[in-house]
């Protein structure tokens, strides 16, 4: 038996280990929140710590994703470092994500009295507020990166790993986190009671939060255990929790809640979407919807990226060239320590301009040829080929999921009235670089609408009255899923939007 040392947050904690044992399970063991983007299948890159001690030597695909310099600074990936005799790991303080809790609701009454929770439980990150209902106004808020993300970056890495670990381990997970996030809410606003909460979020979240197995949701004909809608079994502060409906499998009730805070049904042909995680979208037109999902994957929130990051001090959020000058900007002004969503968009936008890269995405004028990278002016912040083609499959994803919503209704671009676009990624991207890498067609441009965490913000409306309720339960259950796994309109698009072009 060996000890490991675990440095992190100034803190230093001693825990025994076995030969052969992968750091990354030690982590998981006794720090939950460490993070394994890729769920340890050895394919991000992100586990990075510091070792100092008897490990087993570096392989050869570690090697690859971690290059010479980082190799020579100690840094190893915690999913494929094994235990050979004592030793220290470190791990790096990344600070608090700048997730965006703001969001812009339409004008509704509000016919509920006392306080409550409105909380959204994304694939990658967790918002929780404390909401005095009469008059609106958010008491206290906590935003934290979902602690589930030790097991994988992505809804589908989450069911796999219920059957590994076990859907109680994650279910219990997810509900310990905002429960402990509700009361450290209520301790700074002073409260003890209240009356309920509402709490949203993907099909995959809302049956992990549950504790309902999540398997067939993976796998065709992609049936849910539950539509929710409902009162949830768990209470969350010592109060009831309403679930609103969900679509379907991939169009969860964090779409509806957004679809309600969006005011979809207003009128007029409308086209919404959540870029995150999941890109799920909707199209209302005459009183009807039409709605899917594609799997954008975690690159537009940092993760998969050999520099990405979330949106913490020091994450390039925009990059800009002029006078052949590349000039960048961080969160916090802080010097540069990787790139955030919108900055990759801003990069891949001047790389095109500059033919850094060509329209099919190769690299083909790198600053370091051998390593096959381009250098964002002197942040030492680099966009591999790899992180391109990240970005390239992510943003066809949802650009053709857009189109193909309104191919399926013969509709244009030009018949929308209102483009919105929510979901913390989306309320800081420039729309002009979006465009520029076809990440939206272009048509769409001048009728970009964001409102922010419209997931959170259509929570709060169903917090502070009851009756919008069985409203978007009735808009949930008319409206019609398209499975663009099955669409041959989908697949044509989504080759079509894979070059680096405005559609």
């Amino acid at each position: 038996m060996f000890e490991l040392t675990i440095c992190t947050g100034g803190r230093r904690r001693t825990v025994p280990a076995q030969a052969g044992q992968l750091v990354s399970d030690l982590l998981q063991q006794y720090i939950p929140s460490f993070s394994l983007p890729c769920a340890g299948n050895h394919t991000c890159g992100k586990c990075r710590i510091h070792v100092e001690g008897a490990v087993e030597p570096v392989g050869q695909s570690e090697a690859r994703l971690l290059g010479a310099q980082a190799l020579a600074q100690g840094i190893r990936l915690a999913c494929a470092c094994r235990i050979q005799g004592n030793a220290t790991v470190t791990l790096h303080d990344e600070g608090t994500s700048k997730i965006v809790a703001w969001y812009q609701l339409p004008t509704f009454e509000r016919t509920e009295t006392g306080c409550g929770f409105a909380v959204d439980i994304g694939t990658t990150t967790v918002a929780v507020q404390l909401i005095d209902r009469k008059s609106g106004a958010v008491l206290a808020e906590r935003l934290a990166e979902n602690t589930q993300r030790g097991y994988g970056a992505d809804v589908i890495s989450r069911i796999e790993a219920c059957k590994t670990v076990g859907l109680d381990v994650l279910s219990d997970l997810i509900a310990g986190q905002i429960e402990a996030m509700a009361q450290q809410c209520l301790h700074e606003a002073g409260i003890s009671y209240i009356e309920e909460s509402v709490v949203t979020g993907n099909s995959t979240m809302l049956h992990l939060y549950e504790g309902l197995d999540p398997a067939s949701l993976a796998v065709v004909p992609f049936d849910v255990q539950s539509y929710f809608g409902c009162y949830s079994r768990r209470t969350l502060a010592g109060g009831p929790v309403y679930i609103p409906r969900c679509v379907g499998a991939y169009v969860g009730a964090d779409i509806t809640c957004a679809m309600l805070a969006a005011d979809l049904m207003r009128g007029d042909i409308q086209l919404l979407t959540d870029i995150g995680t999941n890109g799920e979208m909707a199209l209302a037109r005459e009183g009807n919807l039409l709605c899917c999902a594609t799997a954008a994957g975690p690159a537009f929130e940092g993760a998969g990226l050999s520099c990405g990051m979330p949106a913490i001090p020091g994450a390039i959020r925009t990059v800009t060239k002029k006078d052949d000058i590349v000039t960048y900007e961080t969160v916090g002004k802080k010097s540069a320590c990787g790139i955030c969503g919108s900055g990759i968009l801003d990069a891949l936008s001047v790389m095109l301009k500059t033919q850094i890269i060509d329209d099919s995405g190769y690299l083909e004028n790198a600053d370091r040829e051998a390593d096959d990278v381009w250098e964002i002016g002197d942040s030492g912040v680099v966009i591999t080929q790899r992180d391109v083609r990240q970005i390239q499959l992510a943003k066809s994803a949802i650009c053709a999921g857009l189109m193909t919503l309104l191919e399926h209704e013969d509709l244009s671009v030009n018949d929308v009235s209102r483009f919105v676009i929510a979901g913390g990624f989306g309320n800081t991207i420039n729309p002009d670089s979006a465009v520029e890498i076809g990440l939206f067609p272009a048509g769409l441009r001048d009728k970009v609408s964001f409102i922010g965490n419209g997931a959170l913000g259509g929570a709060s409306m169903l917090l502070m009255n009851r009756n919008l309720r069985e409203q978007t339960e009735q808009l949930a259950q008319n409206a019609i899923e398209l499975s663009l796994s099955t669409s041959a309109r989908f697949m044509e698009s989504y080759v079509d939007c894979m070059a680096f072009m405005e559609f």
